[in-house]
């Protein structure tokens, strides 16, 4: 049975809110040189033949960006990075950090994440950084270890550090290489994954250790109270605003499925309300919420499934959905109400990317 859903988080795909958020932490780690001049974003040249996408992120309805990779090229690693000024309708090929896309037996890149037109960060066994808006890439080492999970919000970029079974949360302004460990936030021990981190403008709300840590200004951070029923663990977040946001629990794994049950705050994670039943088809689950109303839940098992909801999590239906093995999300999310995204395996299964431009009542697949 195959398994690549992925637990990220619509915040980093939603639309960037404007300001700096306001980090307490330690001492910032010198930046290792002078960034990039910042210009304008590079205007582009043709897609490579056969590209294959792997993780996407939109800044609008209109700009956003694909990292893929294609089977053959004249200088490996094949890494590509694309980029769509118009919603997906037409694609234009940029350059791209000089390391490998993750497979399930190789280290490297796994997601790809833009802060505003400028501003991007490629992340997985390392961290490779653009403030040019891909013209060029480097690669950034003040955060230590693998990149489990990278958000970037209000003018600033959270990563979760992976470093000897220990995980740790590092910041810095999405515009400057100045790292930090983000003070108020724990170093605990397990694995951080996709799903860690979500943001919404200045407000987040971090998962580590199977706790819930928020904050509405990004200083004083507090430990909520909130915990997922006994064998249960939390699976993913969604943020409708900075006082409403969903959280979806999953345990008592079976035969592709898992027990699941959802959770609604209206006052940023103080309080939580059950809500309604949630199907138990696949393992886990990504969860988005574009509004109060509508709820998407992406997951995998022996098939790969997209649940829906229009009542706020009551009711649900089968949406997008394919009997593919199970070969499951890459990556999914909604940048507006009305228009989201979800790649469909991954590269070396043969990816595809789908989009919705109507609250995901039709999905259409996506020509590069």
């Amino acid at each position: 049975m195959k398994m690549h859903v992925v637990t990220a988080t619509v915040a980093g795909l939603a639309l960037a809110a404007a300001g700096m958020l306001a980090v307490t932490a330690g001492p910032a780690i010198a930046a290792p040189g002078a960034a990039a001049a910042r210009t304008v974003p590079p205007p582009g040249g043709p897609v490579p033949a056969g590209f294959k996408p792997a993780s996407f992120t939109f800044i609008s309805a209109s700009e956003g960006w694909v990292l893929g990779t294609t089977a053959t090229c004249a200088h490996a690693p094949c890494t590509s990075v694309l980029r769509t000024t118009n919603g997906g309708r037409s694609w234009v090929g940029i350059p791209a950090p000089k390391e490998q896309l993750a497979t399930d037996f190789s280290a490297g890149l796994i997601r790809l994440r833009f802060a505003d037109s400028l501003d991007g960060f490629a992340y997985g066994a390392q961290l490779w950084v653009t403030h040019n808006g891909g013209s060029s890439w480097h690669r950034v080492r003040q955060v230590p270890g693998d990149i489990g999970d990278l958000e970037a919000s209000a003018g600033v970029v959270y990563a979760a550090s992976n470093r000897g079974n220990k995980v740790a949360i590092y910041a810095s302004p999405a515009d400057a290489d100045s790292w930090h460990r983000v003070a108020g936030l724990p170093l605990v021990p397990g694995y951080a994954l996709l799903g860690t981190i979500t943001l919404h403008g200045s407000a987040a709300w971090i998962v580590l250790g199977g706790r819930l840590y928020s904050t509405q200004t990004g200083s004083g951070w507090v430990r909520d109270s909130f915990q997922c029923p006994k064998d249960y663990g939390i699976a993913s977040i969604g943020a409708y605003s900075s006082p409403r946001i969903t959280l979806l629990c999953s345990g008592f794994p079976a035969l592709g499925s898992t027990s699941k049950e959802l959770y609604v705050s209206a006052d940023g994670g103080t309080n939580f309300t059950k809500v309604g039943a949630v199907p138990s088809g696949g393992d886990g689950g990504l969860l988005a919420e574009p509004t109060p109303q509508h709820l998407f839940i992406a997951t995998a098992s022996g098939a790969t499934w997209l649940y829906v909801s229009t009542d706020g999590g009551k009711r649900w239906h089968d949406g997008l959905g394919f009997a593919d093995g199970g070969e499951g999300w890459s990556d999914f999310g909604f940048t507006t109400a009305r228009q989201g995204a979800a790649i469909e395996g991954t590269p070396a299964e043969g990816s595809r990317m789908w989009l919705t431009r109507n609250a995901g009542k039709t999905w259409m697949r996506v020509a590069f």
